[in-house]
């Protein structure tokens, strides 16, 4: 059964893609709200009631070409 990631999960696979972009040293947190748009106070709000964002991380998917299900869903 699919279910979905926990934010700080989400988070995590965000980070993984941005480390993919050399011109960043070490991904954080802030890194992530501001690819998605919102701020980052906002995203550990987010984080702390683990309400992930999904709206803004397929919009965020969208515009970067990536498969949002990667994101959000657990592997089985």
């Amino acid at each position: 059964m699919n279910e979905l990631c926990s934010v700080a999960e989400m988070i995590e696979r965000i980070k993984d893609t941005l480390s993919l972009c050399p011109s960043v040293e070490r991904t954080r947190d802030k890194h992530v709200a501001y690819v998605l748009r919102i701020s980052d106070n906002h995203l550990s709000i987010l984080k702390k009631r683990n309400k992930p964002p999904l709206r803004e991380i397929i919009l965020f998917c969208d515009r970067c070409g990536l498969d949002p299900m990667k994101i959000v869903m657990k592997c089985s």
